[in-house]
């Protein structure tokens, strides 16, 4: 899923299809012919857009990777890091689980190498990027939403803004009950 092609739902939720349709003819965003103010209205959007991804993956539908790193004093700097982590779920070494502190700036352990598995925030994107819900079971309706709500909030338009919000939440709660739903609970047995 396209940042561009959510940006371009966004607008049509909006109401700019003069912008949509300028975005489309243009294979990319930087060749699109814009006036300042459709410029302004789009990067408004990406940064609507990129709060939204920051928000969904901090809050709702966490983004999770496993990395392998190696320090010889058993500090690991988050900038060390390939992605920005948010939060730690596990720490191992050699398959076994270490002990291990966190500060402000890394994360410590007594060992030198380890397989950290951690929550991660997104990085800022482009009308180019892919988003980091691609993969996810997101629809592009969701995020959408989401930035049309934030930019109709940021225009000004609170009732829009709230129409957008309502869809946005209810997306969110139809991806939180289809992943829940792929959860399996053995039945209880009464002895």
């Amino acid at each position: 899923m396209k940042v561009k092609d959510i940006i371009l739902t966004a607008l049509r939720f909006v109401g700019r299809e003069d912008i949509s349709q300028e975005l489309l003819s243009v294979g990319y965003a930087e060749d699109a012919d814009l006036t300042d103010e459709q410029s302004e209205v789009v990067e408004t959007l990406l940064y609507c857009f990129n709060s939204v991804e920051d928000e969904l993956a901090r809050c709702y539908i966490p983004l999770e990777t496993e990395e392998n790193l190696t320090s010889e004093n058993g500090v690991y700097d988050y900038t060390e890091f390939s992605l920005r982590p948010v939060k730690i779920i596990s720490v191992k070494s050699a398959g076994n689980p270490v002990k291990y502190s966190l500060t402000a700036q890394s994360l410590i352990t007594d060992s030198a190498e380890i397989t950290v598995e951690y929550g991660y925030a997104p990085v800022k994107k482009t009308l180019d990027d892919d988003s980091e819900f691609s993969s996810l079971g997101v629809s592009e309706r969701l995020v959408a939403a989401g930035t049309a709500s934030e930019f109709c909030l940021i225009d000004g338009e609170a009732t829009l803004a709230k129409t957008w919000e309502s869809v946005y939440r209810s997306e969110i709660e139809n991806v939180q009950r289809t992943r829940l739903s792929g959860l399996h609970l053995p039945p209880r047995r009464w002895v």
